[in-house]
């Protein structure tokens, strides 16, 4: 494979799609996962888009998150 103009590069990267889309879904889809998690030990429900569309942003708001027995005193 000869790539010599930045067309024909990008032509290739293209047809790995597939290889692109797993690179961003699956983290995103662990960190959902494990940010849910968290956020169900502590009381909370519904936080898997957070760790799937913010990454480690989501997580740093989930640990900062108190217990849910904390929150309605």
């Amino acid at each position: 494979m000869d790539f010599t103009t930045f067309p024909e590069v990008m032509a290739a990267a293209g047809n790995l799609w597939y290889l692109w889309l797993s690179a961003f879904l699956i983290p995103g889809i662990i960190m959902g996962i494990f940010t849910a998690k968290l956020a169900k030990k502590k009381g909370y429900h519904g936080y898997f888009f957070t760790g799937f569309f913010f990454n480690l942003v989501g997580l740093i708001y989930v640990v900062g998150l108190p217990m849910a027995r904390d929150r309605q005193d």
